[in-house]
Parts: C-alpha cells; structure tokens; sequence
C-alpha cells in the first residue's frame, strides 16, 4: 500500500467511539456506536482497531478521548480503507477527517500541530 499521507502521524493508542446511522429497510433508521482505538493520528487522518467492519465511502461522526487532553474532540471522517487484522473479527480502517460543521476539526488540527513541534 503506497504512503498518501499529507501530514505527519502520530503514534497513538486511544479510545474512539464512532457512530454510524444506518437505514435499514425493515428496521428504520437506527443509530450504532462503534467502540475503536486509534492506532496513528494526524491533522486530517486517523488508523483505527476496530472490532466490526465499516463500509468504504462511509461518512460519519466519531468522538476521539485522548488521556492527557482534557477534551474529547467531535469530527467528521470518511472511510477511505478497511483491511482485516491477523486477529479473527476485528480490522484497521483509515479515515480522513473533514472540516465538518458543529464539529472540533479546528482545535483538533491545532492540538496535533502542537504535538509536531
């Protein structure tokens, strides 16, 4: 797989929950949160452990708790890759994160500026 990397990752194991809407024909529109840790973090880029696949292209919201940031951070990310661990029913994905509206993308993107000094 070929480095598209714009900014410099961090090496980072924390929590992250992503929520997903889904539309489900016979059950409606429903809300699911996915319980995830980061694995790498940039500005505009995340790598996530994850117990359950996500669909590629997806669009969604997700929460990222960092331990020494008396913060969560609520961004907006695609799904741009997902590929199965050695470790049976879990996966990596690789997200992009999105200038969104009402989310933290500005003070996150400074936040890990920061940490690059």
């Amino acid at each position: 797989m070929s480095d598209k990397r714009l900014h410099k990752r961090q090496t980072r194991k924390e929590n992250a929950f992503l929520e997903i809407t889904l539309d489900d024909a016979e059950r409606g529109v429903m809300q699911k949160v996915i319980s995830c840790e980061t694995v790498d973090l940039s500005e505009q880029g995340l790598k996530m452990y994850m117990s359950e696949s996500v669909q590629q292209g997806l669009i969604s919201d997700m929460l990222i708790e960092l331990a020494d940031v008396d913060k969560r951070f609520k961004l907006t990310a695609e799904v741009k890759w997902v590929s199965p661990t050695a470790d049976d029913g879990w996966y990596f994905a690789g997200f992009e994160i999105y200038d969104g509206e009402d989310t933290d993308f500005e003070s996150w993107c400074e936040m890990i500026a920061a940490r690059n000094k």
